[in-house]
């Protein structure tokens, strides 16, 4: 069973190394706040500032796309997603529906096998959260949710829940508040703990850790500026 982390590599892998190494330094930027919401990206200047073609920008925004940071707009081109306040309580909101109702079910059908995954994840996390990419942090901690509703076997479910996660990853990159103290890895160790030992508390134990997530959050709108893309991904070429 591929895990999700592997699953959202193929869904933003390119064909090409230049693309995959925009999408990975476009993606960091936004998640460092150094490219704001609303900032338009400029294929041309992009291209030069990676010494790549057009065609290959092109394609990496599109993987941007997909995983919902950044907007193509027809006639207009690509900006960094902008999601407003209302819209990150919104889909906080979406979480604790969804992954609370899946967490009450999800421990009628775990098994050792899936404890295993969940915790070999945690030490993915942990991994993650000792760098200093902040973006693979993200990205490692929200996979955690989707190898829940994928160890739960439904694959409608399990897409919704990802795309879900991924603006959930966009929220939190963009009004995280700074020196967040939420340890996801410890979280979910935790709670993986609770799936291994004491069931019943599971689903209110991931209520809390949403909310615990959400209160992180800083739902301030920041104002995009102007960007020289060129100066931006200098050290890059």
């Amino acid at each position: 069973m591929a895990s999700p982390a592997n699953k959202a590599k193929t869904a933003a892998k390119t064909v090409n190394p230049d693309s995959e190494r925009m999408y990975q330094d476009i993606y960091r930027a936004i998640s460092e706040q150094r490219l704001l919401p609303g900032t338009k990206l400029s294929e041309e200047q992009l291209a030069e500032a990676f010494g790549a073609s057009r065609g290959s920008t092109r394609l990496a925004l599109q993987a941007l796309a997909r995983d919902k940071v950044v907007t193509l707009e027809p006639n207009r081109g690509a900006f960094v997603a902008k999601p407003s306040p209302r819209e990150a309580r919104d889909v906080f909101e979406a979480r604790k529906i969804i992954e609370v109702a899946l967490a009450a079910e999800v421990v009628q059908r775990i098994d050792a096998a899936g404890i295993s995954l969940l915790r070999e994840h945690v030490k993915k996390e942990t991994h993650a959260e000792e760098g200093d990419d902040r973006t693979a942090e993200l990205r490692t901690s929200h996979d955690f949710h989707v190898l829940l509703a994928e160890l739960y076997g439904n694959p409608i479910l399990h897409e919704l829940l990802r795309d879900l996660m991924a603006r959930s990853a966009l929220v939190t990159a963009i009004y995280e508040r700074p020196h967040s103290e939420v340890c996801s890895h410890s979280c979910h160790a935790d709670l993986v703990d609770l799936l291994e030992g004491d069931k019943t508390r599971f689903a209110q134990a991931m209520l809390r850790h949403i909310e615990e997530l959400e209160a992180q959050l800083l739902l301030i709108e920041p104002k995009p500026e102007q960007v020289d893309l060129k100066d931006l991904f200098a050290p890059t070429q």
